[in-house]
């Protein structure tokens, strides 16, 4: 049901991914601070939710190729529809502490 090549289920996985992988690394790097293997000294203070984001936003990177493989060409264009959506609310999110 869910590699048909429909525009909305690309926007559908192209929304649920990212969020899931920055749920999912959120976590992993949470519980890694809280066992004190990682540590924020040195680094700016958004640094790690940045990191984290745009990993999640490149998630769909994975589904991209999935799509390609099964020639769903309009599930592409809705993931790279929602990603762009996603790249924008992050530079958005992040003006200020990107410089270019």
């Amino acid at each position: 049901m869910f590699w048909r090549n429909e525009i909305w289920i690309g926007l559908l996985m192209g929304f649920i991914a990212p969020l899931l992988g920055f749920g999912v690394l959120y976590s992993i790097f949470a519980l890694l601070d809280q066992e004190g293997a990682v540590s924020d000294i040195g680094l700016s203070k958004d640094f790690r939710l940045r990191t984290i984001g745009i990993v999640s936003i490149g998630l769909n990177a994975i589904l991209m190729n999935r799509f390609q493989k099964n020639r769903a060409t309009e599930s592409m264009r809705g993931i790279v529809i929602i990603t762009f959506v996603y790249v924008v609310v992050w530079l958005y999110f992040f003006r200020n502490s990107i410089s270019f």
